[in-house]
């Protein structure tokens, strides 16, 4: 018993030791960052920044997540809790991967190897988005952990025992699909060839004992997803909430998948929904929240119009009633334009190494096992980049769980090799060291290429985010004020988006600001936020002068006055002060309507 905890201890701390060398390697050169301002939106709801009481109701995160984050900031308001259970989920999971590596030898040496062999490999895949986190990308990671944690337990276990050591793959699950439920529904193919993988590896796969062992971990998951969808559900059972995610996936439908209508070539149509070409401009440019018109009724009609009208010449193609924006050769053609980009077709080539070494490994009457594994994973993997570029959504933060998702089962699958051969066998050693001479070789490549373009970005982001902080910093100068942000000038600085530090210092107090538009917008939220600052409506509140326009100075705000003159009322947007760098530069203009 003595010798078994002194083991454990001494995984527990080689495991931390590994941990700390990973994380210090990256805060030495870097600061931990969110990605998009969709993040610093959730952080903004859940601390308390935006209605100025942390809130639970973050509309992109389940509820129950969502309370026990902002519980967490009535706690304890200055702690970045948001940004802290980011980074403790995504390096977390690659903790409970090394723990599982050091399972594999008890040579120390070859620890040490395993150890350097993953770090090299996570940042060749995601470097970048171990320093500048996404939610989405965090519940990918999550997904990715859960395949290897699930394929790297020992299947000679009886029912019980094996749930029991598969919790953490269960728990890990349960944390991606509160994190980002969308993401998590598209990996669970990759769960499933992973359980049914193990399944058919057993003598007797249809035994009772074997049916209920596999049953209960697939159950226990799926009970949990329910469990926590419907305590979601409950939570937003209310009119307001429920009229919310009505318009929220109307919103979703339109802006990411099938885009607006052209007016001029639509304009009986929208004139027979009653939407003016003032209103329809303030959809063309995001700062639809000043039109109080545009509901989710008026959304789902767009929408509607949309998938009827696909594929009938215009921008939308419709295959079998599925519509989308490429066709499938356009999508393929696409797709072998984005392996053409070097640090692209690293990862890929990362990919491939895993897919040549699981297949060169696996000898005899596994050799068909491995073959109909492979072919399914690549069926898999194909059906969704294809779905990808046909919709046109094949951004970073969705491919990157895909490309982790599939290393991490194709890793699992090549620890099952290794196990099963004899180590006395020089050719089995030549073996095992080329598949870690091929795999560290490719991970080095990528980690090279993929954190010289952080670094990169990151001077971007700290170009960029001055001028941010700069805005946000006059308007809290000003807190009897309220700022409406032209959504277009809140995104990004020369294509560098704007964001904030996670563990920048913060009593994440009420801010007097807001965007015009985006995923917050018609929600209780802003409504509640709006009646904090004392008025209601925020057409209303720009027309009395209790809301000032914010936008950068080139941007065309006429759309702004046609837009009140097609109301009955005239107005003249009048710039009453401009924000300024330290240097002197007009980075933003302040406009009040006259």
């Amino acid at each position: 018993m003595k010798n078994q905890s002194r083991v454990l201890n001494g995984r527990l701390w080689k495991v931390l030791i590994f941990m700390g060398i990973m994380v210090a390697c990256l805060a030495i050169r870097f600061d931990f960052y969110y990605d998009l301002n969709d993040d610093t939106a959730i952080r903004d709801i859940l601390s308390g920044r935006y209605t100025g009481e942390p809130s639970g109701y973050c509309i992109q995160m389940l509820y129950p997540l969502g309370w026990l984050i902002a519980a967490a900031y009535r706690a304890i308001r200055k702690i970045s809790w948001y940004g802290l259970f980011l980074c403790a989920c995504q390096f977390g999971v690659l903790a409970l991967i090394a723990w599982r590596l050091l399972l594999v030898t008890k040579k120390v040496w070859l620890q040490v190897i395993l150890l350097i062999l993953e770090g090299v490999l996570a940042f060749g895949l995601m470097g970048r988005e171990l320093v500048i986190l996404q939610y989405s990308v965090t519940s990918g990671l999550c997904m990715a952990g859960a395949v290897f944690w699930y394929l790297t337990t020992p299947r000679d276990q009886k029912p019980a025992p094996y749930l029991r050591g598969n919790l953490a793959a269960v728990v890990l699950v349960l944390i991606a699909f509160m994190i980002r439920t969308e993401v998590c529904m598209m990996l669970l193919p990759f769960l499933a060839l992973a359980g049914l993988s193990q399944w058919s590896k057993e003598t007797k796969p249809f035994a009772g004992t074997n049916v209920r062992k596999y049953l209960m971990i697939a159950g226990s998951a799926f009970l949990g997803i329910l469990i926590l969808y419907s305590i979601d559900s409950f939570a937003y059972r209310s009119t307001e909430w429920k009229s919310f995610r009505t318009f929220f996936d109307a919103r979703t439908n339109l802006y990411d998948f099938y885009g607006i209508p052209d007016y001029d070539r639509n304009e009986e149509f929208y004139q027979s929904i009653g939407l003016s070409r003032e209103s329809y401009t303030l959809l063309q440019n995001y700062n639809f929240a000043l039109d109080d018109s545009i509901d989710e009724s008026l959304l789902e009609r767009i929408a509607q119009y949309q998938r009827e009208n696909a594929g009938n010449g215009g921008t939308l193609y419709r295959m079998d009633g599925f519509v989308c924006k490429n066709s499938p050769k356009e999508a393929l053609w696409l797709y072998k334009q984005h392996l053409l980009t070097v640090e692209n077709g690293i990862k890929t080539g990362i990919i491939l190494a895993a897919y040549l070494l699981y297949f060169l490994l696996a000898s005899g009457r596994r050799k068909s096992g491995c073959c109909w594994r492979v072919l399914s994973l690549f069926v898999i993997r194909s059906a969704l980049w294809m779905y990808l570029y046909m919709v046109n959504r094949v951004l970073t933060r969705v491919t990157v769980p895909l490309l982790i998702m599939e290393f991490a089962l194709l890793a699992g699958w090549i620890i099952q090799e290794i196990q099963t051969l004899d180590t006395s066998s020089r050719i089995n050693i030549m073996k095992i060291s080329g598949v870690i001479t091929l795999l560290g070789l490719s991970g080095l490549t990528g980690a090279v290429i993929n954190m010289e373009n952080t670094g990169k970005e990151y001077d971007m982001r700290l170009e960029a985010d001055a001028r941010w902080n700069t805005l946000t910093e006059y308007c809290s100068h000003n807190p009897k004020q309220y700022y409406s942000i032209d959504v277009y000038s809140s995104t990004s600085y020369q294509g560098t988006p704007y964001a904030d530090k996670i563990f920048a210092a913060s009593d994440n107090q009420y801010t007097n600001y807001d965007i015009c538009g985006g995923w917050i917008a018609k929600s209780p939220l802003i409504r509640a936020k709006q009646e904090r600052a004392g008025f209601k409506g925020l057409e209303e509140a720009l027309l009395t002068g209790q809301a000032l326009f914010v936008v950068k100075p080139d941007s065309d705000v006429n759309w702004l006055g046609a837009y009140y003159q097609n109301r009955g009322k005239t107005v003249e947007p009048k710039v009453t002060d401009e924000v300024k760098t330290a240097d002197g530069e007009t980075i933003y203009l302040i406009y009040q309507l006259q």
